[in-house]
């Protein structure tokens, strides 16, 4: 059974080891990652010539966190043998799950340098969700794509007990960093580049679009109601 008491426990120099449920070790993992991606950076940043993109690809799968993993996965392992064969260029890629009202989502979300049509075409042939942006800042997204999720302390172990050890980034060559091995220590990045070309969620674009939708129901009725009144004003005076 799941110690609840240990994970909210966490905190610097006791750490409870479980990224996937705790803030604080989220956070923490976020940090010690993007500092071995910031260890990488220089060298990327010579590939001035190259378009980034940023993909998202979901699996269409109804059913159980483990039925959606697995379909998931698939879409990994194409990954992983077209790069064994030589036909990827750069890319970095990370699994994030998150919940709504039809459960557990997975997705991947990659930075593809230059030529993202091997992941489209995966996509299409696995019947999976695509959508490719321009990556306006590659840092910021690096960021984005290490973000802890924070599904609950429960939500969050059922993901980590699915997953079962299995490796949630994949990366080329390119980003083949050491990263710390302890999770508290002090990182040294300038992190100015936060919050310049934010990424906006799936849920914040949901409510983007609900909002805007209440505005344009309130004006249509506004303006039918200054319309009604109108019309009375005129028929009460002829």
């Amino acid at each position: 059974m799941l110690n609840i008491k240990k994970v909210l426990n966490c905190r610097e120099g006791r750490r409870c080891n479980r990224p996937l449920s705790c803030r604080f070790c989220g956070e923490s993992w976020q940090r010690a990652k993007f500092k071995g991606f910031d260890q990488c950076f220089k060298t990327l940043q010579e590939l001035e010539g190259d378009e980034v993109f940023f993909i998202t690809i979901g699996t269409k799968k109804i059913g159980s966190l483990d039925i959606k993993l697995n379909d998931t996965f698939k879409f990994i392992e194409e990954v992983k043998e077209l790069k064994k064969r030589g036909k990827l260029g750069i890319f970095f890629g990370r699994l994030e799950v998150s919940f709504d009202k039809l459960g557990f989502y997975p997705h991947f979300h990659f930075l593809v340098w230059g030529d993202y049509l091997a992941f489209k075409n995966v996509s299409a042939e696995l019947n999976f969700k695509f959508h490719k942006q321009k990556a306006k800042n590659i840092k910021n997204s690096i960021w984005y794509m290490l973000k802890f999720n924070n599904l609950g302390i429960e939500k969050g172990e059922a993901v980590r007990k699915a997953l079962n050890k299995k490796r949630t980034i994949i990366h080329s060559k390119e980003f083949n960093f050491k990263t710390i091995s302890y999770i508290d220590e002090y990182i040294d990045i300038d992190f100015s580049f936060m919050g310049i070309y934010p990424i906006r969620s799936k849920e914040e674009i949901f409510l983007r679009v609900e909002h805007k939708k209440k505005l344009r129901e309130g004006r249509e009725t506004l303006n039918a109601k200054i319309k009604a009144i109108q019309e009375s004003f005129i028929s009460s005076n002829y």
